[in-house]
């Protein structure tokens, strides 16, 4: 855990809270090194560093679980801190810095002090990450509570409680949270949650990248597929729900369907228990954002060991029961979207309220509306979510390209506006300069609720590729190679 320390004095107590808050980014989020040499395993400042080790045969395996950390010992890799700087990764794309998020937030406590970062070793399980959270919610409040700025903002509370937590996690460490409210008393001063774009029912995408590597040209995908078999951590985001397409049916997948198609059994089944405890936590005042109207895997076939994954979704009847065709009992097919990574009902967590958001997983933290509900949860001011990021507007884009190849950029708006879209340099300190690299870009109208753009980007690195109708722009991360 890491203070994000400061010497601002106490603000107003109209506009602050005198809560303590924790931010738990998702997989990938947080700066791995390697304990006995410092070496950086993950979070180097570039991601042109990222492509050339993903190129490089066994050049990410330092990661991969060593035998004695698949038994428990771990400490070989240790986390230090919330990225700083875009990432990337083969199939998993972008992770984007909670800097933004971490800046609006020191607005709105009565001293920076108040906030925290939980960085945690992302390649492990999620309920060891928990026990580890569970320590850093005490620790943090009991420090906060005994700081001079707390003690003189509680005499302004005006029911006199002292300081709780708040909790604003991410993607994985929405999981990591849930895993520890099943910890006695681990929750007992939290007073509120946040989770954005956390799988509480998994991703297909995992399974896509347990599989994809397998017997594909690219030593990047390959090099992914073999880490990622060694990790509990992209394991406990499989899919719990009913998702593989069987004959006429639609049924859960077990452990020796991931085995088929390159996971690792074990890993698998522990998984699939985990969700199934999951589904009883309860985290104090739970509020959900879930990214919609992006292409997002759902559901997938397996044949022979080779899966095929599809952006659809099933309907189903109130009782969770499939709907199916009259006529032919085939499941009725239906898109539910969701935010790229994640489909829109994988978020969501019992009789939890959602808040629908168009954008892609990995910039949800990064988005001005999400960021401003963050912000009024911490200061009782209105969040429910009635300014939409995106303006439903749904953003294609590659994973990654080849430099000096046109690509097309698609976007889709059920609004029929005109969008504007943009490409940046995600490293930029300057924001004109990222909005001189985008001014370039022409807006060309397709289909009625379509548009399009094809571009070309002359130099290797990684982009913010980006669409907008009038509000928060849908972005995306793209390697150019």
């Amino acid at each position: 855990m890491k203070s994000l320390g400061g010497i601002g004095s106490s603000r107003a107590r109209s506009d602050a809270t005198h809560d303590a808050v924790l931010v738990i980014p998702g997989i990938m989020g947080t700066r791995l090194v390697e304990a006995a040499t410092g070496k950086v395993l993950w979070g180097m400042g570039k991601a042109a560093e990222y492509a050339g080790r993903w190129d490089l045969e066994g050049g990410m395996d330092a990661l991969a679980l060593s035998p004695a950390e698949r038994e428990g010992e771990f400490g070989r890799v240790v986390p230090r801190g919330i990225i700083r700087t875009p990432s990337w990764a083969p199939l998993l794309g972008g992770v984007e810095p909670y800097d933004r998020l971490l800046k609006r937030l020191r607005n709105v406590v009565v001293h920076p002090d108040a906030i925290a970062e939980f960085g945690y070793d992302w390649r492990l399980p999620t309920e060891y990450n928990a026990q580890r959270l569970a320590q850093a919610v005490e620790c943090h409040l009991a420090a906060w509570r005994e700081h001079p700025q707390s003690r003189a903002a509680r005499a302004f509370v005006p029911d006199g409680r002292p300081a709780g937590v708040v909790l604003i996690a991410h993607s994985m460490g929405g999981l990591v949270a849930a895993a520890a409210s099943l910890i006695p008393g681990a929750m007992a001063d939290v007073r509120a949650v946040l989770t954005l774009g956390s799988p509480f029912h998994g991703a297909v995408k995992a399974v896509q990248v347990l599989s994809e590597g397998r017997g594909l040209p690219g030593l990047p995908k390959e090099n992914l597929r073999r880490l990622a078999r060694t990790l509990p951590g992209i394991h406990d985001l499989l899919p719990s729900y009913r998702c593989l397409v069987v004959d006429d049916d639609v049924v859960a997948l077990d452990a020796a369907a991931v085995e088929s198609v390159g996971g690792d059994r074990e890993l698998a089944q522990r998984s699939f228990d985990l969700h199934a405890r999951l589904r009883t936590a309860v985290l104090p005042g739970h509020r959900i954002i879930q990214g919609t109207t992006q292409q997002t895997l759902q559901s997938l076939r397996i044949s022979a060991g080779v899966a095929e994954f599809l952006s659809v979704g099933f309907s189903r009847h109130s009782d969770d029961t499939l709907v199916r065709h009259p006529g032919t009992g085939v499941p009725v097919m239906k898109d539910h979207k969701g935010d790229g990574t994640v489909f829109r009902y994988a978020t969501s967590h019992g009789k939890v309220p959602t808040i629908a958001v168009a954008q892609q997983h990995t910039a949800l933290p990064r988005t001005g509306s999400v960021i401003d509900i963050a912000c009024g949860m911490l200061t009782g001011a209105a969040h429910d979510g009635s300014h939409l990021a995106g303006d439903e507007l749904g953003l294609e884009v590659p994973d990654q390209v080849d430099v000096g190849v046109p690509f097309d950029i698609l976007a889709q708006t059920r609004r029929h506006r005109n969008v504007t879209f943009t490409v940046e340099d995600p490293y930029a300190i300057s924001p004109s300069r990222a909005r001189m690299m985008g001014s370039s870009m022409a807006r060309v109208r397709g289909q009625e609720d379509q548009w399009s753009a094809r571009i070309t980007l002359t130099s290797p690195g990684l982009y913010r590729v980006g669409a907008s109708s009038g509000s928060d722009p849908v972005t995306r991360l793209v390697m150019a190679v």
